[in-house]
């Protein structure tokens, strides 16, 4: 059982923010949620084991991802990474009646294991979305201690400005996935992971699953919005939303070490 195939992730979502007007422990939280790794080929048919432009308990609509028209996501991410490779979404599946997806995950692999690029597509609450390419500029493989650059050019948080550069990095192994996004303007540093043990998804396991958890991105918007208001009541500085930068993808390229 591997991430790649039709897999159910049990995650951990961090968050951790250090900088002015915190304590020397920052502003931390933990909750999890349950994603699904699924073939992009499956979704374009139509036959993922979770329901794909259908109702469901939990489902998938094409529309919410890549060229967010309801057509190809195999022809869209082939044009994003400039190649084909076996491609699996990670992501948090709508509810019967909701979607929301803070980020979702585009894995792109060249063989078994061979991690070859990323596509981490970002949604905010104002209902924008910006794609991060993350992957060597010399196309190796993305090992699990490297981490990737990119510049900051997406307005997420109102608690957080629109410059800086995240860090990536990204540890896939056989049973589990773990995705790590650092952020940091010199002043004020946010780091993120989703991590978690990937299990087979089946019927049984969806329905079981689903049953347990039937508003995930219900609670999601809702966290989102309940640390907002613990921000706010710290007096953090207030962002407003800018204009959305064109393009809406940047590559994330460069390989650092801090």
């Amino acid at each position: 059982m591997t991430p790649w195939n039709a897999a159910l992730i049990s995650a951990q979502i961090w968050h951790g923010r250090h900088g002015a007007r915190l304590s020397s422990s920052g502003h931390n939280f933990t909750y999890r949620a349950q994603f699904v790794s699924l073939s992009v080929e499956e979704i374009d048919a139509g036959a993922s084991p979770i329901p794909v432009d259908r109702l469901g308990l939990w489902r998938l609509r094409k529309r919410d991802y890549g060229p967010q028209d309801g057509t190809s996501l195999r022809v869209w991410a082939d044009e994003m990474l400039q190649g084909q490779y076996d491609l699996s979404l990670v992501t948090l599946p709508r509810s019967a009646i909701y979607g929301f997806n803070p980020v979702s995950f585009w894995l792109a692999q060249d063989g078994p294991g061979k991690l070859r690029a990323v596509i981490a597509e970002v949604s905010s609450t104002f209902g924008e979305r910006h794609c991060y390419i993350i992957r060597h500029a010399n196309g190796q493989d993305i090992a699990p201690t490297d981490r990737l650059m990119g510049e900051k050019m997406f307005h997420v948080s109102p608690f957080l400005p629109r410059n800086g550069r995240y860090s990536f990095r990204f540890d896939i192994q056989n049973n589990r996935f773990g995705a790590f996004i650092d952020w940091s303007n010199g002043a004020t540093s946010l780091g993120t992971s989703l991590t978690g043990k990937a299990t087979a998804l089946t019927q049984k396991t969806l329905r079981k699953t689903a049953l347990r958890h039937p508003f995930q991105p219900e609670k999601a918007m809702a966290l989102i919005h309940w640390q907002a208001a613990k921000l706010a009541a710290r007096r953090m500085p207030f962002h407003r939303q800018p204009a959305q930068l064109t393009p809406h993808t940047t590559p994330a390229e460069r390989h650092g070490h801090d």
